[in-house]
């Protein structure tokens, strides 16, 4: 039992903070190589004092003294307040008794736990089914399953968690889905959001892995919250402009953004021009999709002239200002924007990504 602390970070062990060697065997105290993470003793240097720090693995050949001499091996012991393996916790990784004995043990609450780990599965998954908070490590650039990111800060490198547990965080998938469901959503309308979060989401990774400067997780929840005001607007505010004044008031700056910038009719606009890499790709996948289904631009444009006649003109002047868009997103991407769609239904409907 330990003094409760505001917050406790529990990390994985394995490839979160030292490098699991497939070739090596036994207890890693006794490996011939041991290796940190990159990054790792940096950043456990800056929080260390600042939070409990926990290691809970599912090292089932080590104890969790065992554990300490390994992480003393590569200088990370003395920032380590405590670790559990399974032969205290008596459970693995995603069973859901791992998080909740250690809930108990460190005498705390879900929402006081933060879990950081590099198996999605494993680590992050279960953790937010726990209700604890989450950070994701994955340098790999890994998709979260069914393109449904549910962790609220991810990185792709170590150094970056010192300032992600200070940073604002951006809402959970049950707080979006929560706002729509206050405001009375249909299940199209959650159908269509939930199709643009997971396009978006994809080609921001698919960008990511290419070396572009871009939030997969930032661009999911700005595809899942574009249309949060769909159901509000006047004849004297669109609905991309409620949005934003929306997301201010929840204080999630660039998600509102993102919102005010997805109207293919303010793309001459100067101040609500998508201009990052997040706005831009939330901006066309919001055309890419009819309904829930993924279409070509051409037939998306046809179907929003049809159905909002009022705006026909608007549309058809600003097509050439998509069309650019969509031309700057495949030349990335190193495709064609048939190809694109193919690649889309593949990757959501087929896994394949």
């Amino acid at each position: 039992m330990i003094n409760k602390p505001t917050k406790i970070i529990v990390f994985d062990w394995g490839n979160t903070l030292m490098v699991d060697y497939v070739d090596q065997n036994g207890r890693m105290a006794d490996w011939s190589k041991v290796t940190a993470v990159d990054g790792a003793k940096e950043m456990l240097s800056k929080i260390h004092g600042s939070y409990q720090i926990v290691v809970a693995t599912n090292a089932t050949d080590s104890s969790s003294a065992d554990v300490m001499k390994a992480l003393q091996r590569v200088g990370l012991d003395s920032y380590i307040d405590l670790v559990y393996t399974f032969n205290e916790l008596k459970a693995r990784k995603p069973d859901p008794h791992f998080f909740t004995s250690l809930t108990d043990i460190l005498a705390s609450y879900p929402q006081e736990l933060i879990m950081i780990g590099d198996n999605y599965l494993n680590d992050i998954l279960p953790a937010w089914q726990s209700g604890w908070h989450s950070i994701w490590f994955n340098p790999h650039n890994i998709l979260a399953a069914g393109h449904l990111p549910v962790q609220e800060s991810e990185c792709k490198s170590l150094s970056e968690i010192p300032d992600l547990l200070i940073s604002n965080k951006l809402p959970t998938v049950q707080k979006a889905i929560s706002w729509y469901m206050q405001q009375g959503a249909t299940y199209s309308l959650m159908a269509h959001v939930n199709a643009v979060a997971a396009i978006a989401y994809q080609m921001a990774v698919w960008l990511k892995k290419k070396g572009f400067q871009i939030s997969p997780l930032l661009t999911h929840r700005g595809g899942l919250l574009h249309d949060i005001s769909k159901l509000r607007e006047t004849k004297n505010s669109n609905h991309a402009m409620e949005a934003y004044k929306f997301l201010l008031d929840k204080q999630q700056p660039e998600l509102a953004r993102i919102a005010a910038c997805h109207l293919i009719g303010d793309l001459k606009s100067e101040d609500y021009r998508p201009t990052t890499w997040e706005e831009k790709i939330v901006n066309y996948a919001d055309k890419l999709t009819e309904g829930n289904q993924i279409v070509l631009l051409t037939e998306r444009l046809m179907a929003l002239q049809e159905r909002y006649p009022q705006f026909a003109e608007k549309i058809h002047e600003n097509t050439p200002l998509v069309q650019s868009l969509e031309s700057e997103i495949v030349t990335e991407l190193e495709t064609t924007p048939q190809n694109l769609l193919l690649d889309l239904k593949k990757a959501l409907f087929n896994g394949h990504n």
